[in-house]
């Protein structure tokens, strides 16, 4: 991690095809129990995400699933409450950047997928599904206070950016909606919830 994060910190201009890499690295470190390594770990994704993607977001969108994905895993590690609020704000940071820039995910076919979604359903497909589906996976994993709080952000985000979505993009959304409460109805032996 701390070998990751050097690279990070001095050559992340230099950083082209490792992003997915990096975030893996993080992701992983998000559930350890030690708190220097979940610390590095978030510190410099944090950094990667109000920083470096204001001026690399480009070469860095074929990652863009992996950091929420990173992200929600730190929102999940219940032995670090402060960082599971902060993973959270910068899941909504990332809704900023989709929000910014949606022709980057329609013009930059990055992933073999991509040449069978339509141009205009990729911001859909790479941005805003794989970010609120993060937030219910949040929502469906943690203790009340970031399950509550992932909530509020996704419905925030669906309040804010939702008059931008197509039509039959509502459509994969109710089903992460309605998946969160189909999983409040199984019984607690079933679900990964630490409390409800």
């Amino acid at each position: 991690v701390r070998c990751i994060a050097q690279m990070v910190n001095s050559q992340a201009n230099n950083i082209k095809s490792g992003w997915k890499n990096i975030f893996s690295v993080f992701h992983l470190a998000a559930s350890d129990q030690e708190e220097a390594i979940v610390e590095l770990a978030f510190q410099t994704t944090g950094k990667i995400i109000t920083e470096l993607y204001e001026k690399h977001f480009t070469a860095m969108i074929d990652s863009f699933q992996d950091a929420v994905k990173c992200l929600s895993e730190f929102a999940c590690n219940a032995r670090f409450p402060d960082l599971n609020m902060e993973a959270i704000r910068l899941v909504r940071t990332c809704a900023l950047s989709v929000h910014a820039a949606p022709h980057l995910f329609a013009e930059h076919a990055g992933m073999e997928n991509d040449v069978a979604v339509a141009e205009e359903d990729r911001v859909w497909v790479r941005g805003w599904f794989p970010l609120l589906f993060s937030l219910s996976c949040v929502v469906n994993r943690c203790k009340l206070d970031v399950r509550t709080r992932a909530l509020t952000v996704l419905f925030e985000i669906v309040k804010t950016y939702g008059d931008s979505f197509s039509p039959h993009w509502w459509k994969d959304l109710f089903k992460i909606l309605f998946r969160i409460f189909d999983n409040m109805k199984l019984p607690e032996q079933y679900t990964e919830k630490a409390e409800w």
